[in-house]
């Protein structure tokens, strides 16, 4: 679970890249509402032999080097949201 918080909140401002390729790949009847579908690319990590650090860095199109080191803590977003990613680091993490 890279993310987690009340149905609405997640589905209308997803957070975690992966979250966002799920959402941007839900059909939608609302042609005004169209949004980008996010594909991503690459192989799945082998759940036997997961890659090091955050497991969905090898597909992730916002991985960084600390993605790929370091799995990600969970970092409270408010309103009962939280997400597991390095794009939003901890308040233990920061300078």
């Amino acid at each position: 679970i890279v993310e987690e918080g009340p149905v609405a909140a997640v589905l209308d401002d997803p957070c975690h890249p992966y979250t966002q390729a799920l959402v941007s790949a839900v059909p939608t009847l609302d042609r005004e509402r169209g949004r980008e579908i996010i594909r991503l690319k690459g192989d799945l990590p082998s759940p036997v032999s997961p890659p090091s650090g955050c497991h969905f860095h090898p597909r992730c199109p916002q991985a960084m080097d600390v993605c790929r080191s370091g799995y990600p803590g969970r970092t409270e977003l408010g309103g009962g949201r939280w997400v597991k990613c390095h794009l939003y680091p901890r308040d233990d993490q920061q300078p």
